[in-house]
């Protein structure tokens, strides 16, 4: 069997006969190259991003976990359920438990964020007179 010579490209990328740059393994033909002064990759890769720590530790407190309380299973985010721990050792006399929620508290308290806004309403309603049936009014 006859081998055949390697396919030669001139200069301006047609197929000619002279030999100038020959075509194999490592060698792809001229018209097919990386052009000069072109990016390929014009954006480059992208740079590795670095969350803050506070992100990490928000998403990891704010994610939902499951657990089993009087025989059902329920499912809250791990910081209720870090605060639920924490309000059951106090209640079982853990001073360290308890010392860790007047922290978190004054640090609430601090930041404005002190939980649920309770609203007490007094002499909100106008008094109420009722009848009973012997005809006696009440308060």
């Amino acid at each position: 069997m006859k081998r055949s010579l390697p396919k030669t490209w001139s200069r301006g990328g047609g197929q000619t006969g002279v030999a100038d740059y020959e075509i194999g393994y490592g060698k792809p033909p001229r018209h097919s190259q990386f052009k000069k002064g072109v990016c390929a990759n014009p954006r480059g890769r992208p740079r590795r991003f670095n969350p803050e720590i506070g992100d990490v530790v928000c998403s990891f407190l704010s994610a939902r976990a499951q657990y089993r309380e009087k025989g059902q299973t329920r499912q809250t985010s791990r910081l209720e359920l870090a605060i639920k721990h924490h309000i059951n050792a106090a209640l079982n006399g853990d001073v360290g438990s308890a010392a860790m929620l007047l922290k978190m508290r004054a640090h609430a308290e601090r930041l404005g964020d002190t939980g649920p806004l309770v609203i007490r309403l007094e002499n909100a309603l106008p008094p109420f007179r009722y009848e009973v049936d012997g005809g006696e009014e009440g308060p």
